[in-house]
């Protein structure tokens, strides 16, 4: 009996050819001989209909071609199950691709989707959302809000918008952290929980991150200058270690004394004066270059 594999697809993502994905789909179905089902999202209850197919069929693989939103709603529905995630970085932004060094070639992207090993990754709650590899509250989550609501697109948008948040934002934010019995108070311009090492624009966050040992890093960037922004947010800078504080951990829990805006995996939740976050051990199968 032939395997079944679910294709989703964002038709809006940036850089996507439907057209395109669909004939190389449709071709690798016949090469490695398994039955496949194509799923195009619309913007309307896209999440109960992938619940209603992944209940429907019994699939082995589930591949996602779009940005970060559609791999982290598709993500979502394979907690805990036997069935591998494939990603087709076809976003903006692209961020658990990057933190894999998954290729940008569709071609070299389809053969790690359909044929490699899977990792058994971790994976985040924050504020009870599903989280794949990174969320943030502060300057970030801000630009992303203004990113979306500005209805820019690419890396460019992202930095024609860079410099207006910097302006209209309250930073520095206070923090006061709770990590197990440590209670860290501090104040500074962004307060990461991160799982993977890469935002989607390619800037290393988490420099000694490793996404399938148990835990997180929750990480306090303190005192940026506006250069500083820029270079975290668009630029693969590494040497931030003075502007930053790290916290390796299984759960955290944030108060702040007001409402601050909360991003996970890229897109903007709204704005909350406290935070919790857990991990969730090797709790997702994600088919990657190189797997152990």
């Amino acid at each position: 009996m032939k395997d079944n594999f679910l294709l989703v697809i964002n038709p809006t993502a940036g850089s996507i050819s439907v057209e395109e994905v669909e004939g190389k789909a449709k071709a690798w179905s016949v090469e490695l001989d398994f039955n496949l089902e194509i799923y195009k999202t619309t913007g309307e209850d896209d999440e109960a209909r992938v619940e209603e197919l992944l209940q429907e069929k019994e699939y082995k693989r589930v591949i996602v071609a779009g940005g970060d939103g559609t791999i982290n709603m598709v993500a979502s529905k394979l907690l805990n199950k036997d069935i591998v995630l494939g990603i087709l970085a076809c976003g903006s932004a692209n961020g658990l691709a990057a933190s894999f060094q998954i290729p940008k070639k569709l071609d070299e992207q389809f053969k790690i989707a359909l044929e490699h090993r899977p990792l058994a990754m971790d994976t985040l709650f924050v504020n009870d959302r599903f989280c794949a590899h990174i969320a943030d509250i502060g300057i970030n989550a801000e630009l992303i809000y203004n990113y979306e609501t500005s209805k820019a697109s690419g890396m460019l948008g992202y930095a024609r918008q860079s410099i207006p948040t910097l302006f209209k934002s309250n930073y520095p934010y206070e923090f006061k952290i709770k990590i197990e019995d440590k209670v860290i108070e501090g104040k500074g311009v962004l307060l990461a929980f991160a799982n993977a090492k890469k935002y989607g624009t390619n800037a290393i966050i988490n420099p000694k991150g490793k996404i399938d040992d148990g835990s997180f890093e929750v990480i306090l960037f303190k005192r940026l200058n506006i250069w500083e922004v820029l270079k975290t947010f668009l630029k693969n800078t590494r040497n931030k270690e003075v502007y930053m504080e790290i916290y390796k951990t299984k759960s955290v829990s944030v108060n702040c004394k007001t409402p601050i805006a909360l991003q996970v995996d890229g897109e903007f939740i709204g704005e909350y004066d406290t935070f919790s976050a857990q991990i969730k051990p090797q709790s997702l199968k994600l088919a990657v270059p190189n797997p152990k």
